[in-house]
């Protein structure tokens, strides 16, 4: 190959990589530009029939209000709202916002309008019962935890990253209807929960 040519084909490779760049920075700016100041999603849809295992620790059989010793469905859950989290042992964001997860969980409980209409439970996604169980112990999680090994349930959510927050009505008699989904963490419990109460339409408010 001669001078003439690597010349040429130097001068191809730098135009490439600038007109990429230039793509690149623009689709960046218009992304920037494009993200909306609600962090959530608030349209309403029906959740997924999916089953869980029915927790074998009294506490937490109470806690949800279930009976029995198979499975249930999350409209089954004596509450009003269930908020959700998906979550993965090996992920680094979820362990850095188990502490504010938590925090959350304190703050419902707390409050006498809505510790006994606001429910909340983990899904381990890819994880195994076993890894499910760690994180539930090594972060000191106060809610059930159910494991997600193969999939199936994140699949069925549409799960694309951990964590995602997921609020569903229900009425303990089989209504689930989606009304609040959120990928990412939050930064703040109580401004997490106000939006939650503020999207369910149920009309629970947060006491004094």
């Amino acid at each position: 190959m001669n001078k003439k040519s690597k010349k040429a084909i130097v001068l191809w490779v730098t135009s490439l990589f600038l007109v990429v760049s230039w793509y690149a920075m623009t689709e960046a700016i218009t992304y920037a530009q494009a993200i909306p100041e609600k962090l959530y999603s608030d349209e309403k849809t029906r959740f997924p029939d999916l089953k869980f295992p029915i927790p074998q620790d009294r506490t937490e059989r109470e806690y949800l209000g279930l009976s029995g010793k198979n499975t249930f469905r999350v409209g089954d859950i004596n509450a009003e709202i269930v908020i959700i989290e998906v979550f993965s042992f090996y992920c680094p964001t979820c362990q850095a916002q188990a502490t504010r997860v938590n925090e959350l969980y304190n703050k419902i409980q707390a409050d006498p309008n809505l510790r006994n209409t606001v429910k909340m439970i983990g899904i381990a996604a890819t994880n195994s019962p076993f890894e499910a169980k760690s994180f539930k112990e090594s972060h000191r999680v106060p809610f059930p935890v159910f494991s997600d090994e193969d999939e199936e349930i994140a699949v069925a959510l549409n799960i694309k990253y951990t964590p995602t927050f997921i609020g569903v009505r229900v009425n303990g008699k089989g209504l689930q209807e989606q009304f609040y989904w959120r990928p990412g963490a939050f930064t703040d419990p109580s401004q997490f929960l106000q939006e939650i109460l503020k999207t369910s339409g149920t009309g629970l408010t947060k006491g004094n």
